[in-house]
């Protein structure tokens, strides 16, 4: 073949075609960038008690319908706990890791002795209990300075943090307060017990009273309770002689009031598949990846992996997502355990797209859905335009998260380039589209999770240059203010791979940092880099 046509071959490769009704993808006259998501209070949901509580409360234990009364108490419309009464609310407080919340309940507290009234939330895990008790009071009885408010991540035996917090909470707590706490879900793979930058924080009328190093990992239940605490012969009559021993709940509420960055930034991995399987060198983001967090053959036997980054279980470590082949149809999917040094698998799936075409997509791993765990992306080329199918990492990879045919026409390899990552600090990984070749620059559209993928976030140039194909792409928050940064892999900088990191937050025209990486150079095919 003359050079002349092979050049012309390669030129038309890099060309975007397209479908009918779908455009060739390019930056807009006027570039698009966005901000952060907006974390003004927002609420998730509130009972103000108007309705009866019965539909959306449910009895705990020995509590029964007759310990209940919904009434109006000092004009309010209320419900009132007798001794024993014990309440939890139908909805979780929704989990998404990250995202801070605020729990309030307004009381009436019993001025007696005999009964214990609090306000409190726990998982229904107990290994992972994340218990929070927002409130407990003994009326004035010389217990624990008249309030404890605690935090336990072990029951049996508990363990956790309690603190006796009476001098801190008003004298009258049998008249009307509002009890709240504060926390950010930390990631589902995380060890309750660890300690987090984020504190769990504990209020009366908005004034803080008390914080802990602790944050529940999975999700969070609302409890009202009401029990007697007064000694085995004194039961059961205990805390029922008295003319006001209820407590009354005007309202219980739950908002969201912000984000919080949720880890450093992402190892880098390199796999490089062999023989008989692959090897894998992590390259550790504290260093600068100037050294090796792990190196290590991968638990993998024969040819055909193909290979992305993610966070399979919400533990904050790189696992590595092994793909191949079972057919025109199926593939088999292998999360091997970041946490594990990956000697071991999370999951093993089989995965059907019944449209066929497996072999010719791309897969990477991101949290669609907020939950914390990295789902898997399958991106196609049909019928001349860009195809999105999302699994859900919860199920195994076995249901799908988004299924759509996307606003992009098909997009050539060579030219273009695709990576995961949450753009605009909302808790859901964007779908990033690199475009290596777009005039003087590199270019990136970013696609919005939170709309299925149907609008752009981002469409700007960027800082780099034009790239050659020996280039790639991940993501990661190099700056640790919640944004997923685009970092360009140089896969053959004189000898070496270089990373060249553009902020999010400047609409990619700055870099955060450039760095020689310890890793030589990866410009051979058997090489994958994913954050």
């Amino acid at each position: 073949m003359p050079s002349w046509l092979q050049e012309l071959l390669a030129l038309v490769a890099t060309l975007p075609t397209t479908a009918a009704g779908v455009p060739a993808l390019a930056v807009p006259d006027v570039p698009v960038t966005t901000g952060s998501a907006v974390t003004a209070a927002s609420p998730v949901f509130a009972d103000e008690f108007d309705a009866p509580y019965a539909d959306r409360w449910a009895h705990i234990g020995s509590s029964s319908a007759e310990k209940v009364t919904q009434e109006t108490v000092d004009g309010r419309t209320a419900i009132g706990l007798a001794p024993e009464a014990h309440l939890e609310f139908s909805q979780a407080v929704p989990f998404e890791p990250g995202t801070t919340y605020r729990a309030s309940a307004t009381l009436k507290m019993p001025t007696e002795t005999g009964v214990h009234p609090s306000f409190w939330l726990r998982t229904n895990d107990l290994q992972r209990a994340g218990e929070i008790d927002v409130v407990e009071s003994w009326g004035q009885q010389k217990g624990c300075g008249r309030v404890q408010v605690a935090y336990y991540w072990r029951y049996s035996p508990p363990i956790g943090d309690v603190e006796c917090a009476g001098d801190r909470y008003p004298q009258d707590m049998d008249a009307w307060h509002t009890y709240s706490v504060e926390f950010t879900y930390q990631g589902p793979g995380q060890d309750p017990a660890a300690e987090t930058a984020t504190p769990t924080r504990f209020f009366v009328d908005g004034v803080e009273t008390w914080s802990t190093t602790h944050a529940p990992v999975t999700a969070e239940h609302l409890r009202l309770q009401n029990k007697r605490n007064c000694p085995d012969e004194e039961q059961p009559t205990c805390g029922q002689t008295s003319t006001t021993p209820s407590m009354y709940v005007d309202n219980v509420s739950v908002e969201v009031i912000g984000r919080a960055p949720t880890g450093l930034p992402a190892d880098l991995t390199a796999v490089r598949r062999t023989e008989n399987g692959a090897e894998a060198h992590v390259l550790s983001a504290a260093s600068g990846y100037t050294t090796y967090a792990n190196q290590t053959p991968l638990p993998l036997t024969g040819r055909g992996w193909r290979f992305t980054g993610g966070d399979f279980d919400g533990d904050r470590a790189a696992d590595v997502y092994a793909v191949r082949m079972a057919g025109r149809n199926t593939a088999q999917v292998q999360v091997l355990d970041g946490g594990d040094y990956l000697h071991s698998s999370l999951t093993h799936a089989t995965i059907v797209e019944r449209r066929g075409g497996l072999g010719r997509t791309r897969f990477l791993a991101g949290d669609v859905d907020g939950d914390g765990r990295d789902d898997l992306y399958l991106v196609s080329n049909r019928d001349g335009r860009t195809h999105l199918t999302v699994l859900d990492a919860s199920t195994g990879f076995q249901t799908r998260l988004a299924d759509v045919d996307l606003a992009v026409p098909s997009l050539p390899r060579a030219r273009w380039k695709l990576a995961t990552g949450d753009y605009d600090f909302d808790g859901r990984d964007d779908l990033y589209l690199v475009d290596t070749q777009a005039g003087a620059n590199t270019a990136v559209h970013v696609l919005n999770a939170r709309t299925e993928f149907m609008s752009f976030l981002a469409q700007t140039a960027t800082a780099a240059p034009v790239l050659d194909a020996d280039w790639t792409v991940t993501t990661a928050d190099d700056n640790a203010d919640g944004r997923a940064d685009l970092v360009l892999v140089d896969r053959d900088a004189a000898g070496v791979t270089e990373t060249h990191t553009l902020d999010a937050a400047t609409g990619f025209s700055t870099y955060v940092r450039e760095a020689r990486t310890v890793l030589g150079p990866t410009t051979d095919g058997a090489w994958t880099i994913s954050g």
